[in-house]
């Protein structure tokens, strides 16, 4: 089927707009970005809030007005590069994804009205409170089996291994409707589609995971098709209901293309939020200890962890038209990386940002999940998630602490955060 608009090859870095201030050094690959995305991202709001990244070929917004006013206009700035590798993908991997059968469709993040439209309406409705509220008996008692064998094995263990990634991938594969039988080999096959879409890929790797994405892709295909004959309450059942009422109204191929992106979606994301939370939390001992106190205050503190340390730390739109943004004029095919880490730190609307503080009365406006039609289908599902885990560890472990002298490591890619291990301990 050749080059797919879902992983669809850059055409190539843009220029600056006309009179916009060109940042030579500016990277989400550099160390210095890795390591405080925030320290790099403040020098920037606060004297060039717009500006040309030079590395990456991107438009650069840093302040909360400008990123919401993108996500506003969606007739101007389209969602259709959300998806696109930034890495160029190699002949060889190409060649794999051009199977016949890989058939993947931009129907939500990276989707556009008004097919996004009328997709989202349907897929919204499966992350329906009811849905969300059925999840929830999973989530604790998987949750605390994972705290169990937590506590078996340590009294130290790598959190992002032990509880953070298994507890956000078996929970979206049960909204999905996936057996249990096939948690790791899915898990195995979506191990490396971050580093595919957002990071810096050797060819060799891409190869690899252009394999894997292949063999997933099947996976779903076939997952579908067992659904129709053998329908169950489950989020794949219920569009495969609208597609039998109206065919016309929703295909099998987007059902199938919905399930394939919400998988990944669902699990990253969640992790990465999850473990962000212990970062912070535990790092500044005080607010531990008052989650610990009263666990109301956990979503508070949830909140604020979406706030100073995003799972997401930018998206991507591309400008569809000739427009304007603070200021500066932006010919149609710009491509645009929104901050929202940047953001979520911006002093206009955030006192003391970089502060963590799970009192901070207006954590909630946060851009973690966007705005507009993009708005994440997942947000709800993603914060029970790690209000669930929390309140777990504060009962069974308050103890809980960081391993001393840890280095946090984070993959280097475009898009997303969340430490590749992270060592706790406890007192026996």
């Amino acid at each position: 089927m050749g080059e797919t608009d879902y992983y669809k090859n850059r055409a190539g870095p843009g220029t600056a707009p006309t009179g916009c201030p060109v940042d030579h050094t500016f990277s989400t690959f550099d160390e210095s970005y890795r390591k405080d995305p925030y320290g790099e991202l403040a020098k920037r709001r606060n004297k060039t809030p717009v500006f040309y990244s030079e590395k990456l070929g991107y438009l650069v917004l840093t302040k909360m007005k400008d990123i919401a006013e993108v996500f506003r206009k969606s007739d101007i700035f389209s969602a259709e590069n959300v998806q696109h590798p930034v890495t160029p993908i190699c002949d060889a991997a190409k060649e794999i994804l051009a199977a016949e059968d890989f058939d993947v469709r931009p129907v939500l993040s990276n989707g556009t009205p008004p097919n996004h439209t009328r997709v989202r309406k349907h897929a919204q409705a499966g992350f329906s409170g009811r849905r969300i509220k059925s999840l929830e008996p999973f989530v604790r008692q998987r949750c605390e089996t994972l705290v169990d064998e937590m506590i078996t094995n340590g009294p130290q263990i790598n959190f992002v291994k032990a509880i953070g990634h298994p507890l956000s991938g078996e929970t979206i594969y049960r909204l999905i409707g996936f057996s249990e039988d096939d948690d790791q080999k899915i898990k195995d096959w979506s191990s490396n589609r971050l580093a595919f879409t957002w990071g810096k890929t050797t060819e060799e790797e891409q190869i690899e995971i252009a394999k894997n994405m292949l063999a997933y892709w099947r996976h779903c295909s076939a997952f579908v098709k067992q659904r129709r004959s053998e329908p169950a309450d489950d989020f794949t059942s219920e569009l495969l209901t609208i597609h039998k009422d109206n065919p016309d109204d929703l295909a099998l191929d987007e059902i199938t293309s919905a399930i394939y992106g919400l998988s990944f979606a669902g699990h990253e994301i969640v992790s990465n939020l999850m473990n962000n939370s212990l970062i912070q939390l535990l790092s500044k001992r005080s607010q531990w200890d008052e989650i610990c106190n009263n666990p109301n205050n956990i979503q508070k503190a949830v909140n604020e962890v979406l706030r100073i340390d995003s799972p997401q730390t930018s998206w991507r739109r591309i400008a569809m038209k000739d427009t304007v943004i603070a200021g500066f004029e932006i010919p149609a095919g710009t491509e645009i990386f929104l901050s929202l880490g940047s953001a979520n730190h911006d002093e206009d609307l955030f006192q003391n940002p970089e502060i963590f503080d799970i009192f901070r009365k207006n954590a909630g406006a946060n851009i973690s999940f966007g705005r507009g039609i993009h708005f994440c289908l997942g947000q709800r599902l993603a914060i029970l998630e790690a209000t669930i885990l929390l309140e777990t560890l504060v009962e069974r472990l308050p103890s809980l602490d960081l391993i001393e002298d840890q280095t946090f490591n984070y993959s280097p890619n475009f898009t997303m955060r969340g430490p590749t291990e992270l060592w706790l301990t406890w007192s026996v």
